[in-house]
This record gives structure tokens, C-alpha cells and sequence, in this order.
């Protein structure tokens, strides 16, 4: 009896340990902006819960995600994308079904990173946006969180870590399965050979995405002052889509057509990702990191098409056209090589020089292949077409960091050399200027220069025939866009008050837009081209407060003016447009254990080279409970379904109108659990270094 006493006490006393242990390990973040960064913890929002890096993009101020995955920063998609500042393969492929696979209880916390200086790569025209991942640590850790939403939707994601002595090493899996529902409506009108041709298409679609990722860390101390590192990333992903695209065309003086074309299409995605990491831990006089990063994709697609005829309101099979069946197949492949170093060398307290190199190389690589059923399967010559497409990039920086008590000074120099479509060699300066006024208060001044190099997809000069009335090419003559940005920024803390205010300039010379051109008949090319100029001015707010104890708000707004100036077709394009959007996210504390959240978001209509995207507004819910080592959430998305993109293109002499309905208003139910035990003396702590980078996003 005495000894089933002593067991029970003992067992009573390590499940006690288990929970302060855990209670000591909880880290609170402030959820406020960094000076010069914009820095965001999804943890902080409860609509995040159990979703996905998509959701956590959605509630980022001056972000909007749109439904085919395309990410708009301050009114432009050329925002760079990183995880811990290095690029990864898993955005090469379906870049919205990338983000839904990623889950958002891995996500630390996301940089905007508006104003990049000299030691960040120079590609994107409007900065870096940087997902810092949850690192592995000392301690032994068992998380799981399991997502389901209606409409089928699940998700799953788990992790384990642990270490002892000199090593460090986690492993997480993540699957994703997605089914949605999606419309899409167009209206074309322009003259045509047979007169006046107006074209209407509504076409419906099931998508169904399934998403697996495994992920291994390991981290070793080779000795008090160097650390290695190893990571290792695989992904598979499938879809299965069913489109049916009715397409009716209107003619003056010709025949009404009308046809429906049915899709059937499949395909998968695999990739690789190893990294290996070299760096100094702890403080040193000169500290140094090195990575070696290999991305390795391919996928492959099947798609069947079947296209029907018939007379008006689509009842009655027209037998003057004989049943279109066609099938494309297409493989294709891309590697991403990487090494750079990084360098800080301390002087003193005060001065210290960052130097560094990086070298790239990416190569893409496609195949496809169109044929047509004529008794016999015969390959279309004109629609099959193989492009590869090979980029280096060559990179030198240094930067001098001046710190003074109120003065922060940078300045500093990037060299690259490209060599791809165009060989050309840039230089991207940067300045950064910060004071302490007060306390609580500073202001800052940033300006730097960055490139937009054309994507591969951009550069491909052959046309996909994907939709025969609308067909699409790149252009390998395309230049790279160059951007000039600059920012003031001031910055204020009083009591639970923080507010962060930002003027913005951007320019960029030689924009890409979409050129839409009218061939035979009632078919129209869109192709990219270097069209004009642009130039953005802007003022962005950040605020946060505690009205009370146990209730918190949000309010982040952002106004600014696009003006686009150029040449499209011998037409001059001027167009001149005030575009803002407002976010609102309130919290309340309703227990110690249990909170409740509700954020609404407008994005006013913006302007693009093709015309007008239209406003939007969405509304979302988020709850959360708290059950010791157990979390039970909930939240819904699009609670009143109005999320939509809706395009407006005038500028080419016909009017096109487009709108796209992704499924959005989904009910989700999550449950986590996660569980921490001490940590491991022998443990060597480790610097995690999040600014090393490199890449494009794709």
C-alpha cells in the first residue's frame, strides 16, 4: 500500500511539473509594428486559428490575396516572398494552393519588410514579405492540429521536436485537402468581320486539391562558436478540376453560336527543398553565415476537353458542328541552386559593416503537347510547344550601420548581374536614417531600389489555347521593371496605444501590364509588354489599443494615389485613380480561457494596366478555447459571401468584363493540442538568423 502511494505521488507530481514547466515556456510577443519593419504574429488573431498562410495573409494590413492565390501589396503584386528570408520550392506550383497548404500554427510571425536595404536581394518592386518559421528548441514538444470545414475541407498538421547535448531536430507533417466550388462570369464586346460580336461565358468549376508536406530540421553545435544546420522539405500535391464553360456569341450579321466546353483535369506536383547552414553563434567580433539551398520541382498534367454545339438556350444539339474532343498533356520542371555569405564585422559598439555575396541559378523547363481526336489521336503542332528558360543572378553588398543613443544610420551598395533573356548588370543603393525622439517616439527616413525581373510564365512566347476564345502568350523581349521606393515613418507608444503612420513613394519604370489585342473573328491575345510608367503615393496607419482590460482593437488603414502613364498599340494609356482600404479586428477576453474575435475588411476599387479591380468587403469570425494541453476553435470566413474579384477593362477599344467567385464562406472547426516538457541542460542556446535570403518568388 505504501509503495502504491509513493507511485501515485509521484505521478501526481510529474504531471504538476509538466504543467509549470509548460506555463514558464509560454513566450507573449508584442503584437506592435518594429521600426522599419511591419512585424505580424498570427497567433495574435483568432480568425488565423487552425487555417492557413492564405487566411494569415488576409489579415495583414495593405495585403489582399485574391482567389487564384496573387498576393497585392500598397496596389501591386510584385511583392517577394521568403520563408526565413530564403525562397522556397513550394511556390513554384499552384502558388494558391501553396498558401492553403501552409499551416498557420507554423508561422512565428511575418515581416514586411517595405524599404529593403542593400544586404536583402533586390527582386520585388514592393518589398519582401518574410514568414519567419517556429524554430526547434531544447525542449521536447508534441503538437497536432486537426481542421475540418464544411464543404470538405480538413487539414492536419503535426510536429515533434526535441534535443540533448549539442543537437536540436523537429519534424512536422501537413496535409490539405480542399474542395470548392468556383464561378466565373465574362462579358467581351468589340467589332469584329461579322460586325459588332458580343461574347458571354459562365463557367463553373469544382476544384479538388490534396496537399501532403514532410519536413525535417536538424541544428548542431559544432563548438561554442560555429552551429550546423540541415532542413529538408518534401511535397506532394494533386488536383482533380471539373470545368464547364458555356460559351454564347452574338453577332450582328451572322449566326448566334452557342457551346459548351466541358474540362476534365488532373495533375500533380513534386518538390524538394534541402538547405544546409554554416553560421557563428553568440557574440563575436565578426560573425559570419553561409547557406547552400537546392529547390528541385516537377509536375505534370492530363487534361480532357470536350466541346459541344447546340442552337439557343443551349436545349437543342446543333448538328451542323461535329463534337470537338481534344487532350493536352504537359510535364515540366524547375531547380533553384543558391549559395551565398553573410558578414558583420563590429568595429565598436557603434559602428559595424555588413558584406556579403550570392549566386543563383534557376532553370525552367516545359513541355506541352496538344491533340485532337480525328478518328485517330493527332497531334495540333501549332498549340504543342517545349520552352526552357535558364536565369543567374551574381550578387555583392556591404553596408555601414552607424547607432548612436537617438541616431540609427545605414547606408549601403548591391551589385547584381543577370544573365538570362537580357544580360544586363544594376546597381541598388539604400539609405536608412532613424531618430529617437522621445522615449516612446521616433521617426525614420528610407529610400532603395529594386528590379522586377519577368517570370519564365511571363517570357514564354508560346500561346495556351486553354480557352480558344481568349488566348495568351508571354514575350521573351520583356525588360525588367525598375522601382525606386522611399518612406517616412513615425512611430508613437502611450500606455496601451501604439500607432505607427508611413508616407510611401513608389516609382517603377518599364511596367509589365497585359496587352489585349483583337485576331480573327471574335478571338482576342493578351500578351505581356512593357507598357508604361507608374508612379504610387500613399499614407499607411497602424493603430492598436486596450479600451479595457479584457477587449483589444485593431485599426489599420491605408490611401494612395496610382498614376499610370504609357504606350499601348500607338494609344496613349493615362490613367489616374485614389484607391484605400480599412481593416477593423476587435478581441474579447471572455474568460481567462476563452476569447472572441470579429474583423471586418474594405478594399476599394484599384487601378490596373487592363483597367479597374473592383471593391470588396468581407467579415470574419474567430473563437477560441482553452482546455489545458487542448485548444478548441472556430471560425467563419466570408460570413456574408461578398469576397469576389470583379475586373473592369476598357482601355483596348472593347469593353471585358470579368468576375471570379471563389467558394469563401466556410465554417471551420479545429482542435490542437500541444505539449512541452523542460528543457535540456546540455542544450547549447543557438542565434536563429532570419535575414539571410535570396530568390524570387514565383
Amino acid at each position: 500500500m505504501r509503495k502504491l502511494r509513493l507511485l501515485i505521488f509521484c505521478l501526481v507530481s510529474l504531471h504538476i511539473k509538466a504543467q509549470v514547466d509548460t506555463l514558464r515556456n509560454v513566450e507573449v510577443k508584442a503584437s506592435r509594428p518594429e521600426f522599419g519593419k511591419q512585424v505580424f504574429y498570427p497567433s495574435a488573431n483568432l480568425t488565423n486559428l487552425g487555417g492557413n498562410l492564405q487566411d494569415v495573409l488576409a489579415n495583414i494590413p495593405s495585403i489582399y490575396v485574391a482567389g487564384d492565390g496573387s498576393i497585392q501589396y500598397r496596389g501591386s503584386q510584385s511583392l517577394t516572398i521568403y520563408f526565413d528570408g530564403k525562397p522556397s520550392g513550394i511556390l513554384s506550383s499552384s502558388r494558391a494552393n501553396a498558401l492553403s497548404l501552409f499551416p498557420a500554427d507554423r508561422i512565428d510571425y511575418i515581416e514586411i519588410i517595405s524599404a529593403p536595404g542593400a544586404k536583402y536581394s533586390a527582386e520585388g518592386s514592393t518589398g519582401i514579405l518574410n514568414i519567419v518559421l517556429k524554430k526547434g528548441s531544447g525542449f521536447k514538444q508534441a503538437q497536432a492540429n486537426l481542421q475540418w470545414g464544411t464543404h470538405d475541407q480538413v487539414a492536419l498538421s503535426t510536429r515533434y521536436g526535441n534535443g540533448f547535448k549539442r543537437l536540436s531536430y523537429s519534424f512536422d507533417y501537413n496535409f490539405k485537402q480542399s474542395i470548392r466550388d468556383n464561378f466565373q462570369h465574362l462579358y467581351r464586346e468589340n467589332a469584329s468581320q461579322y460586325g459588332l460580336s458580343q461574347i458571354e461565358q459562365n463557367t463553373q468549376e469544382i476544384n479538388r486539391d490534396y496537399n501532403h508536406a514532410l519536413q525535417a530540421r536538424l541544428e548542431y553545435s559544432l563548438n561554442p562558436r560555429w552551429t550546423l544546420g540541415l532542413q529538408g522539405i518534401g511535397r506532394y500535391s494533386k488536383d482533380h478540376n471539373n470545368e464547364a464553360r458555356l460559351n454564347f456569341s452574338q453577332f450582328v450579321r451572322a449566326p448566334d453560336r452557342y457551346y459548351i466546353r466541358d474540362a476534365d483535369k488532373q495533375g500533380d506536383d513534386r518538390g524538394m527543398d534541402v538547405l544546409i547552414s554554416l553560421g557563428t553563434i553568440g557574440k563575436q567580433r565578426t560573425s559570419a553565415h553561409l547557406d547552400f539551398l537546392w529547390i528541385r520541382n516537377m509536375g505534370s498534367d492530363q487534361n480532357d476537353f470536350t466541346q459541344r454545339y447546340f442552337y439557343g438556350g443551349f436545349d437543342i444539339p446543333n448538328s451542323n458542328f461535329p463534337n470537338r474532343i481534344e487532350q493536352s498533356s504537359a510535364r515540366s520542371g524547375n531547380y533553384t541552386l543558391l549559395f551565398q555569405g553573410d558578414w558583420e564585422t563590429q568595429f565598436s559598439k557603434k559602428l559595424s559593416f555588413d558584406y556579403g555575396f550570392k549566386l543563383t541559378e534557376r532553370l525552367f523547363d516545359t513541355d506541352f503537347r496538344y491533340e485532337k481526336l480525328r478518328g485517330i489521336w493527332n497531334i495540333d503542332l501549332k498549340r504543342s510547344n517545349a520552352f526552357q528558360y535558364l536565369e543567374r543572378i551574381q550578387a555583392v553588398y556591404g553596408t555601414t550601420h552607424f547607432s548612436g543613443k537617438k541616431w540609427d544610420v545605414q547606408g549601403g551598395l548591391r551589385v547584381e548581374a543577370t544573365q538570362a533573356n537580357l544580360n544586363y548588370v544594376q546597381l541598388f543603393p539604400s539609405i536608412s536614417v532613424e531618430k529617437q525622439l522621445t522615449k516612446n517616439q521616433q521617426v525614420g527616413f528610407r529610400f532603395s531600389s529594386r528590379v522586377n525581373r519577368p517570370s519564365y510564365k511571363a517570357l514564354n512566347p508560346f500561346i495556351s489555347f486553354a480557352d480558344p476564345l481568349n488566348l495568351q502568350s508571354g514575350n521573351p523581349m520583356l525588360q525588367p521593371e525598375r522601382t525606386y521606393l522611399a518612406e517616412i515613418e513615425h512611430s508613437m507608444d502611450v500606455g496601451t496605444l501604439h500607432t505607427s503612420n508611413q508616407l510611401f513613394y513608389r516609382r517603377v519604370n518599364q511596367l509589365v501590364g497585359r496587352v489585349r489585342t483583337l485576331q480573327e473573328g471574335d478571338t482576342t491575345l493578351t500578351r505581356f509588354e512593357n507598357i508604361a510608367r507608374s508612379e504610387t503615393w500613399g499614407f499607411e496607419n497602424i493603430t492598436t489599443f486596450n479600451p479595457t482590460k479584457n477587449w483589444k482593437v485593431n485599426v489599420t488603414s491605408s490611401l494612395y494615389q496610382t498614376d499610370l502613364q504609357g504606350q499601348v498599340q500607338e494609344q496613349s494609356l493615362n490613367m489616374n485613380r485614389w484607391s484605400w482600404n480599412g481593416r477593423l479586428s476587435q478581441i474579447w477576453n471572455l474568460s481567462s480561457t476563452a476569447s472572441f474575435q470579429i474583423s471586418g475588411i474594405y478594399q476599394s476599387a484599384q487601378i490596373h494596366p487592363l483597367g479597374i479591380i473592383e471593391g470588396f468587403y468581407t467579415v470574419d469570425l474567430g473563437f477560441k478555447k482553452e482546455l489545458k494541453a487542448w485548444v478548441l476553435n472556430a471560425r467563419i470566413n466570408d460570413v456574408f459571401n461578398t469576397q469576389q474579384t470583379v475586373y473592369d477593362s476598357r482601355p483596348f477599344g472593347f469593353v471585358s468584363d470579368l468576375t471570379k467567385k471563389k467558394e469563401t464562406r466556410i465554417f471551420y472547426l479545429g482542435l490542437a493540442f500541444k505539449l512541452s516538457t523542460k528543457k535540456n541542460s546540455g542544450l547549447k542556446n543557438r542565434k536563429s538568423v532570419n535575414e539571410d535570403e535570396a530568390g524570387e518568388e514565383d
